[in-house]
């Protein structure tokens, strides 16, 4: 009897610490060994292929910033062409917004579970007719909202708050911030409750709304009214996609000029970025500069910089050079990219990089 029961008592030990074991394992995402990485997604605009079949709109660099740079993993997301993408390991999820080009309306933001190797699944959709322009894409863990960018310069824009966005469902947004612009938007940034988003056109900049998680809406409708802070860069043409390092304070924007072959672009880098942030509307002047004929920089649509505190690179889609560029951070002026990938039929138009180690968690 004593036998047995000192035997049940071990049995029972060791279930409780397999469980446990089991329950750690589940809820501690990512693990110590599976966070030291660099996975870059990459977004293409095609939809259909010459055949009509579904194009590949998402392809997978991993990792990302090995000598080997090349494309690993090709996946077809529901996007009807790829457009804007986000990752947060914290969500275990890609959000993707479509290119919507050639008269497609498709208003559905797509999200894919991303598994521990990176795989991706169609899993999760958040569909509104009221997603017509979605150009950025940002979240805030601590109230668990993702922030979507649909400002296109008319009166129905606006800047999305969509709660629980791992759900599959029809949204309706928890708040709609009005925004009054003249201009487009392109891009988004999350930090410490504030949003940050670049202003198209000549002369643009960035727009920095503050207080984008506490700001009270309307009980009716859900709607407040959201001014904003400007930041101009006098010469930029085309601001796009913008890439916010909090950990280094470095924030890097693409721009671009001119049209077809006459087409030129460039990575504008600020550094001490929130320090330049300041009050009201005023110029800012990037430290560093990318640009000129060796960097084959076209017209550059998204940059990601790797947000490890060791991480050395930016990535850059081209959508005119229909490339993907890998630069360093601290690189200035007429430089070579430290790598660059190209698939035929497929243009990258935006970018998600999932770099993890001990200094991203709190990110």
């Amino acid at each position: 009897m004593c036998k047995i029961s000192i035997l049940s008592k071990m049995l029972a030990g060791l279930a409780l610490l397999v469980g446990i074991t089991a329950c750690e394992r589940d809820d501690a995402e990512p693990e110590l060994e599976t966070r030291k990485f660099s996975r870059l997604y990459v977004s293409f605009e095609e939809n259909e292929t010459s055949s009509g079949a579904s194009a590949v709109n998402v392809r997978i660099v991993f990792p990302a910033d090995s000598s080997v740079f090349e494309y690993g993993v090709n996946h077809v997301s529901e996007a009807k062409g790829g457009g804007v993408m986000y990752f947060n390991p914290y969500l275990k999820r890609l959000f993707q917004a479509s290119a919507n080009l050639n008269g497609v309306n498709d208003t559905v933001i797509r999200s894919m579970e991303v598994g521990t190797t990176g795989l991706l699944q169609n899993n999760g959709r958040l569909p509104n007719r009221i997603f017509s322009y979605v150009k950025g894409l940002a979240y805030q863990r601590a109230s668990n909202v993702l922030f979507a960018v649909n400002v296109d310069g008319t009166s129905n824009s606006r800047i999305y708050v969509v709660d629980r966005p791992t759900r599959s469902a029809y949204v309706r947004p928890l708040k709609k911030y009005i925004v009054d612009s003249s201009r487009p938007f392109w891009g988004a940034a999350y930090e410490n409750n504030r949003l940050f988003s670049s202003i198209q056109g000549t002369d643009g900049g960035i727009a920095v709304f503050s207080n984008v998680v506490t700001t009270q809406v309307n009980a009716t409708d859900s709607t407040a009214n959201m001014s904003y802070q400007t930041l101009t860069i006098d010469g930029s043409s085309n601001l796009r996609g913008l890439s916010y390092d909090t950990l280094k304070n470095v924030l890097a924007v693409t721009d671009y000029s001119g049209s077809g072959e006459a087409m030129a672009g460039r990575i504008l880098i600020f550094e001490k970025f929130s320090d330049l942030i300041g009050t009201g509307n005023h110029t800012i002047t990037p430290t560093r500069i990318i640009q000129g004929l060796a960097t084959g920089l076209k017209q550059p649509m998204d940059v990601a910089i790797d947000t490890r505190e060791t991480g050395v690179y930016m990535y850059v889609a081209d959508r005119g050079a229909k490339k993907v560029f890998r630069f360093k951070y601290t690189d200035d002026g007429n430089v070579e990219p430290d790598m660059e990938l190209q698939e035929a039929g497929a243009t990258p138009v935006a970018l998600a990089l999932d770099t993890r180690d001990d200094s991203t968690l709190g990110q």
